[in-house]
């Protein structure tokens, strides 16, 4: 029968409680041969060459890692024997001794292993470039250059100071967002690919929504409601503005491009929505106004095998008008010192005792 041993509770409570994985203080590990088992049970077998040079090659990624950017400007570094321990299960062992700095700094190594390890996503690595190509080829027919300007559709659409395509994310980019998650998983990075697109006026932000729902440029039942977030338009506020000067419209009080120049007047002086109670990314300052979504899309690409590959990949759509997005670049709400928090928080969660006073 099996019995309660007596030896510590704390990975069976951070399997039922939901804590991560990054937040577990000390493993169990007390030999080589657990040390394989343990690896056995994560997808490795260490009697495979491929999979230990698969290991090495996460162990390398998380050292330079640690020390390029978590240690950055900290007047201390990883101890040699730490960063230099090709033997996993080595530092599985270290990782299962008595709380210590030799202890601490395994546990922390491993984090990031584990980090980078969830950091790949099969479809991308795989498929990028038609990924990239057949989200984007969604939005490019629809963009128009004038003799005014740039427009989303044709000369009378909806006038925009820029439309931006987000770099791929590099690998410490993506380590970086998972490790402020308590999922820790690929599959929570939305926005490997994102556009973002950047209107001259604040109302002109909720007629691209509007645009590119009517042409069928997003499909609204692939969106993920979760990661939608809006903190530039007061929905309730346009809605009833809309509502009433469609009355004037239908009146012949007003002309349709006279609504729409009213409408952007009078959103100049609308205060900013609040942020929801519960943001997905809080990182992100309040002073930094958008409409944010995330879609899927279905993909198709040709297989090994000749036949179809499908799948749903999601991208995420920013918005912002002119002004805002000026703002985001500067300041608290700047992506410098997004990113700064961000690091911070991680710094704190992967190291723990080891910065702490």
């Amino acid at each position: 029968m099996y019995s309660l041993d007596g030896s510590p509770w704390h990975l069976t409570h951070a399997i039922v409680s939901g804590e991560s994985a990054i937040d577990v203080p000390q493993l169990l590990i007390t030999s080589e041969s657990e040390a394989e088992k343990f690896l056995d049970c994560y997808g490795f077998d260490w009697a495979q060459p491929s999979h230990r040079a698969e290991l090495e090659s996460y162990r390398q990624h998380a050292v330079t890692f640690v020390q390029d950017t978590l240690l950055d400007g900290l007047p201390f570094d990883m101890p040699r024997d730490i960063s230099g321990a090709q033997d996993i299960r080595q530092l599985l062992l270290w990782a299962s001794q008595p709380a210590g700095d030799h202890q601490r700094w395994a546990c922390a190594l491993l984090r990031v292993m584990h980090t980078v390890a969830h950091a790949h996503s099969y479809f991308n690595d795989r498929y990028s470039d038609p990924i990239r190509q057949q989200i984007l080829s969604r939005f490019e027919p629809h963009l128009s250059m004038q003799e005014n300007g740039l427009f989303l559709g044709d000369r009378h659409g909806i006038p925009l100071e820029d439309f931006e395509v987000k770099p791929t994310k590099p690998l410490s980019s993506v380590v970086m967002k998972l490790l402020h998650k308590a999922e820790n998983v690929a599959a929570d990075i939305f926005d490997r690919i994102g556009v973002r697109l950047i209107t001259r006026e604040r109302f002109d932000a909720l007629m691209v929504v509007k645009y590119l729902r009517s042409e069928n440029v997003v499909m609204f039942a692939n969106i993920k409601p979760s990661r939608s977030r809006n903190t530039l338009v007061d929905l309730k506020w346009a809605m009833a503005e809309i509502e009433r000067t469609d009355s004037l419209v239908e009146l012949g009080v007003m002309t349709a491009e006279e609504q729409i120049h009213r409408l952007r007047e009078a959103s100049k002086k609308m205060p900013f929505p609040g942020p929801a109670e519960v943001s997905y990314n809080p990182f992100s300052d309040v002073a930094y106004h958008s409409i944010q979504f995330t879609c899927r899309q279905l993909i198709r690409v040709p297989g090994p095998d000749g036949e179809e590959v499908r799948f749903f990949f999601p991208y995420e759509v920013q918005i912002l008008d002119h002004e805002s997005y000026s703002q985001s670049r500067e300041g608290f709400a700047g992506h410098e010192m997004y990113k700064e928090r961000q690091r911070d928080a991680v710094v704190r969660r992967v190291l723990g005792p080891l910065v702490e006073p």
